[in-house]
Order: C-alpha cells, then structure tokens, then sequence
C-alpha cells in the first residue's frame, strides 16, 4: 500500500471513530450533530437497521436527533476498518464494537453487539486539502444471540440452549459422516 493511500485510510478511521461518537453517544446535542455529522451526509443517504428502513438527508437528521433525544446510549469501539475501492473515490467503514443501552442505567445496561456499515464517496476541497466521506449509506446490524443472550434472566437458559444444540449438532455431524462414508 502507498504511503499517501496508508495516511488517507488513517485520515477515514480517525473521521469515522468521530462519527460513530456523534451518532452513537447520547449526550451529543442536536446541534452538534447538525454542525459536525450533518456535512458528511449526502442528501440520498439512507439508514436500515433490523427494524426499520429510511431515506432521505432530511429524515436523517430527524432521526439521529430523535433517537439522541429518546434513548441513553454509548458505543465501544471494538475494531474499525476503511475499504477504499480502486479508483479511490468511494469506499466502505465498517465498525464492529458494543451499543451500551443506558435506558435504564441505574438498573442494567444492556450491551447490544453491533456491526456499524457506512458507504462512502470522497470529497475533496479546492484546494486539495483533507478528503471528507460524504455518507450515502449507514447500516447498522445487531447479534441477534446478544439481544437473547443480555436478557436480564434469560442468560443462563439461552447458554444451556446452546451448549445442548451444539453437542446435538456434533451427534448429527459425526452421524451424517459415517452414513456418507458407508456409502
């Protein structure tokens, strides 16, 4: 990898960290997401999670204001990786780390696996300076496994559900083997 390609791809993930902060931590106000997430939204974006799909510049800024507005929540950052495509125009983020849903903190904080997928198109200044990603998509996916496994309760029946099915699926595995070697 080129030296100015390397430094580019260091540039998104330091942008992209930013990014995922503004979105994903609750005590951002409105008004910063309008100043500093707004200018790297393009006005074709779209927003699809397990639950919901939507488009629009507009209808993003009222959701992301929305949700900073109804829930608590926070992200941890497990990994971040900036593909770029060949030409070096546009490219993808990916972010895979842990919604922590403060909704009831004084309660339990529910920690949500998530996988974070942002596509991206560059921007560059006239006059050459720092390229900024002009988001065209945001995906955000959730383990389902943690949304049963993080249940208040539930943890230690979902986990001998697992430890059951796995050991079933070994039996079946070893079984359909033989009855294929027999054959």
């Amino acid at each position: 990898m080129r030296k100015a390609e390397q430094a580019l791809i260091e540039q998104l993930e330091a942008r992209f960290r930013e990014v995922t902060r503004l979105l994903y931590d609750t005590t951002v106000p409105a008004r910063v997401l309008d100043e500093e997430l707004m200018p790297m939204i393009a006005d074709d974006v779209t927003f699809t999670d397990p639950w919901q799909k939507g488009g629009g510049k507009e209808t993003y800024r009222k959701g992301a204001a929305g949700f900073h507005c109804m829930f608590r929540f926070d992200f941890d950052i497990f990994q971040l990786n900036i593909q770029l495509e060949p030409d070096g125009k546009s490219g993808r983020a990916m972010v895979d780390g842990v919604m922590n849903l403060k909704q009831f903190a004084w309660l339990y904080t529910y920690p949500l696996r998530t996988i974070l997928v942002f596509d991206f198109t560059l921007q560059r200044g006239e006059d050459g300076g720092e390229a900024l990603p002009l988001i065209h998509a945001h995906e955000e996916m959730w383990s389902f496994a943690d949304m049963i496994a993080n249940v208040p309760g539930v943890t230690t029946l979902y986990n001998g559900f697992r430890n059951t099915f796995s050991k079933g699926f070994l039996v079946a595995s070893a079984v359909c083997g033989r009855l294929k070697q027999a054959t």
